[in-house]
């Protein structure tokens, strides 16, 4: 049998949001069930496909609710929720029912996604948790500044998105080495089970620029729930009175509408570079 012929492997897509990459795979009529060492193999973009997570669209435990999605992060271990993986499932399920919006439920919550006339995937994202047993913290706090440091990330505020967020609200953007300071805070014991590390400045009123490193340890080049976030942060701490926001980081920008009982209106692109089949 020639190498080319891939007919028996496993299809999925390469998918991604601003760059923030997923491995996404069908599992409504066959079951995807891979062990953490072959999800970690697959997202290892020298020896497998490369991603920043492994997603699979399984079938919904109520009829009210389009598709559940699951979320595996690099080193196998499932996570509660990631916005962009949410958008970028959001689109094939719209595209394949040709609908106008669709439900997804998630370990972090039930997510509703909504499609745009210009291609573009919006998400409603319920409001966030800022009581310190949800995000979680190790102790009681109100997350308004933990005494949490290193180097020029200070008190940042904590907040639950479905998974859990710290921003770290910084003079100036560029200047920061975030590989080299936010591992700190992202393991600190304050975090019991971490956190997405966003380091963000208000650049104006209306437009922030971020970047997160998220769980288990990657630096992404885009992150939903990190600009929703990063958005109500500074709304809380009142620094901005914006109620809608173009966060700029390194893959693009996303937008972020904050309605009054803090949804978050989460909208930004989906593209499919190309589409395979795993030899697992």
């Amino acid at each position: 049998m020639s190498p080319f012929d891939v007919s028996t492997g496993r299809p999925f897509l390469k998918i991604h949001g601003l760059g923030n990459d997923f491995i996404l795979i069908d599992g409504r009529q066959a079951s995807f069930n891979a062990d953490a060492a072959s999800i970690t193999r697959i997202c290892d973009r020298h020896l497998g496909v490369g991603g920043d997570q492994l997603l699979v669209i399984e079938s919904a435990s109520e009829s009210d609710i389009t598709a559940r999605l699951r979320i595996f992060n690099v080193d196998g271990m499932e996570a509660q929720t990631c916005l962009n993986a949410t958008r970028c499932a959001a689109w094939v399920l719209l595209t394949e029912l040709g609908a106008g919006s669709v439900t997804i439920e998630t370990l972090g919550g039930t997510i509703q996604a909504m499609s745009r006339s210009d291609g573009q995937v919006s998400l409603k994202v319920p409001p966030p948790s800022w009581e310190w047993q949800d995000i979680p913290l190790g102790r009681p706090n109100d997350g308004a500044a933990l005494a949490i440091e290193s180097g020029p990330l200070r008190s940042p505020m904590a907040v639950s998105m479905g998974n859990p967020h710290v921003v770290c609200l910084v003079d100036d953007f560029n200047s920061v080495d975030i590989r080299a300071f936010a591992p700190a805070i992202q393991d600190h014991p304050m975090l019991p089970e971490g956190a997405n590390v966003g380091v963000a400045e208000l650049v104006a009123a209306d437009q922030l620029k971020l970047a997160v490193w998220e769980r288990p340890g990657i630096l992404t080049q885009a992150c939903g729930s990190g600009a929703c976030a990063a958005a109500l942060v500074v709304r809380r701490l009142k620094l901005s009175t914006s109620s809608s926001f173009t966060v700029h980081m390194p893959g693009g920008d996303l937008a972020v509408e904050v309605l009054p009982d803090e949804t978050t209106l989460l909208t930004g692109p989906v593209e499919v570079p190309f589409t395979g089949h795993l030899l697992i």
